[in-house]
């Protein structure tokens, strides 16, 4: 019988592998199907923004941030690195991805970048806040504002 006692950290090293995987898969296809990632990104905004109900809906930028950031933990190219701010502002700054995973992938850091501006924009605004991005270099900026 093959042994399936699989250690916690192994279990997430794969299922962060598989996200940004299927992430990126998910990117190349809006791509190469609708000419750019703007519709697919727009669509999983909406879809996942009910889901962060527990914030309420004037939310704390600083809660939306740290959200923000407990998803991109999840993943295996883009790392939380510092999280600031207060309620009405709040700076979460991210490192990634690598150029290995975008080669691999037949992606670019503009598109990744753009569809987390349309995905995380879309749960900001249905929070009350508001959603500003920049990268300067491998790090990418999300500045989240109470409205």
């Amino acid at each position: 019988m093959a042994d399936l006692d699989f250690s916690a950290d192994r279990i997430l090293s794969q299922a962060k592998g598989n996200l940004t995987a299927i992430w990126h898969v998910a990117l190349r296809w809006a791509k190469e199907q609708a000419g750019g990632v703007d519709g697919w990104a727009s669509f999983v905004g909406q879809a996942f923004a009910p889901s962060w109900e527990e914030l309420g809906d004037s939310a704390s930028a600083l809660e939306g941030a740290r959200l923000a950031g407990l998803n991109f933990a999840t993943t295996a190219d883009m790392k939380p690195v510092d999280l600031s701010g207060d309620d009405s502002r709040a700076e979460l700054n991210l490192t990634g991805p690598d150029q290995e995973t975008l080669d691999d992938m037949s992606t670019t850091t503009e598109e990744l970048d753009r569809s987390n501006e349309l995905v995380f924009s879309a749960i900001a605004q249905r929070r009350g806040l508001k959603l500003t991005t920049a990268r300067t270099g491998d790090t990418l900026r999300l500045t989240f504002e109470r409205n």
